[in-house]
């Protein structure tokens, strides 16, 4: 579906639309991501990215060197991903609290699953093709991990200063 998907997204938009939605994307993200200033301190954000960045490395490793099929994997995370996201919103309409560090946990574990597969999505996907436009689908899919993964962890390290 998603190798599909890739291919229907570059028939129909050019590259250079791609690229600059990207940037700005990434331009936005980066942006936000300076609120996070504010709430932890420089080392804990230090910390936390290249803690992610040695945790993401080893996931590529995985998704580009495992024989196994990691599509069903990627599909339970998803769908837990999706189950993740509908109950934060249920707890924070009806105020029911809960520990961040629980969820931290299992948001780590969801991406943890679903970057191995995006590595995976991506040898399928760019194998035999030098597509540009698939090549920048799998960047802002691996950035949104990375993205992600960084946030779970930073919350699992960083306490915040009050």
């Amino acid at each position: 579906l998603t190798i599909s998907m890739g291919r229907q997204l570059s028939r129909n938009t050019p590259a250079s639309t791609m690229k600059t939605m990207f940037i700005v994307y990434s331009l936005t993200m980066g942006i936000n991501m300076t609120s996070l200033a504010y709430v932890y301190s420089a080392g804990q954000i230090a910390a936390a990215f290249g803690i992610s960045a040695i945790y993401f490395a080893c996931l590529a490793i995985i998704g580009k060197t495992t024989k196994m099929d990691l599509s069903k994997v990627g599909n339970i995370c998803l769908i837990g991903l999706i189950a993740m996201i509908f109950s934060q919103f249920f707890f924070m309409l009806f105020r029911v609290g809960m520990d961040v560090r629980l969820w931290s946990v299992i948001g780590l574990l969801l991406f943890t699953g679903l970057t191995a597969w995006d590595i995976q999505k991506m040898n399928y996907m760019l194998n035999g093709y030098e597509d540009e436009k698939i090549s920048i689908y799998v960047a802002l899919q691996l950035y949104l991990d990375f993205l992600n993964i960084f946030l779970y962890i930073l919350r699992l390290l960083g306490r915040r200063d009050d």
